[in-house]
């Protein structure tokens, strides 16, 4: 049975619109570890063959993301702003987000250490390249998502490591879609603001403040992408926003885009 601490920090599921929207096809799935654990995102996606780039937006995760026709891969670390990377044309990509919650471990660098960067996988994890290249050769989604799974989980992830203050304080972020100020955040896990965010830069990478905003960001994100039921007032009065403005400008500070752009946008495939 999943308790009502972990419900909130499993189910959080960050979008990267560009990996939807600009590629010849994407499909993704979500996988929980263990029942009580939060979930790993697979996905993956073709790049046309004009385009060699694709915009990332913040969403406080980190991913691997493996071209499966050169057979290499990069961690990628969660970014704090719209970035640009660089892809190669007509290649299939196949990813792996990790959510928030979940220790990563063998790590050369901290999580700290990645945020803003791209680093070769073989530099990061003692991973045998004759599993990487089963995973890239492999022609079915579902079949690399399983190799994972069975192979490579037990080489990355320490399962349950978190401590209770990172868990914590993940549930009131979510539940407050990240409209909780820092020192609210420390009063409710009764610790010191300083001491809650050397855990979360040590855990998450990033600062309280900053992946809460991320988390508003991502939760409005969500409401336009995959409702349609939603009007622009809705999102602003559910996430906390004073008013358009400040919700167009979050948007492009986070996303280089605005809410108006993304709407009427095509469906992801889930599988």
């Amino acid at each position: 049975m999943i308790s009502p601490l972990n419900s909130k920090i499993i189910s959080y599921l960050p979008s990267q619109p560009d990996f939807e929207f600009q590629t010849d096809y994407y499909i993704e799935q979500k996988v929980r570890i263990k029942p009580n654990q939060p979930s790993i995102l697979f996905y993956q996606f073709k790049m046309g063959g004009v385009s060699s780039q694709i915009s990332v937006i913040p969403d406080g995760c980190i991913d691997i993301l493996i071209n499966c026709d050169q057979h290499y891969g990069n961690i990628c670390g969660s970014v704090t702003k719209s970035r640009v990377i660089n892809l190669l044309p007509n290649s299939t990509y196949f990813g792996i987000r990790f959510l928030p919650c979940l220790d990563i471990k063998k790590l050369k660098f901290g999580i700290k250490d990645l945020t803003d960067k791209e680093i070769s996988l073989n530099e990061m994890f003692p991973v045998n390249t004759n599993i990487l290249e089963r995973v890239a050769t492999d022609e079915s989604f579902m079949q690399r998502v399983n190799i994972f799974n069975e192979i490579l989980e037990s080489h990355i992830f320490e399962i349950d490591k978190s401590t209770k203050l990172i868990k914590q304080s993940l549930y009131n972020i979510y539940a407050t879609r990240g409209n909780i100020t820092i020192t609210q955040l420390a009063e409710e896990v009764g610790y010191s603001t300083r001491y809650l965010r050397k855990q979360f830069e040590d855990h998450i990478g990033i600062s309280p403040k900053l992946f809460s905003q991320i988390v508003r960001f991502q939760s409005s994100l969500n409401m336009l992408l995959r409702t349609t039921h939603f009007t622009l007032n809705d999102v602003i009065y559910e996430n906390g926003y004073y008013d358009q403005a400040h919700l167009i400008r979050e948007f492009r500070n986070f996303g280089c885009t605005t809410p108006y752009q993304l709407t009427g946008q095509k469906r992801i495939m889930i599988v």
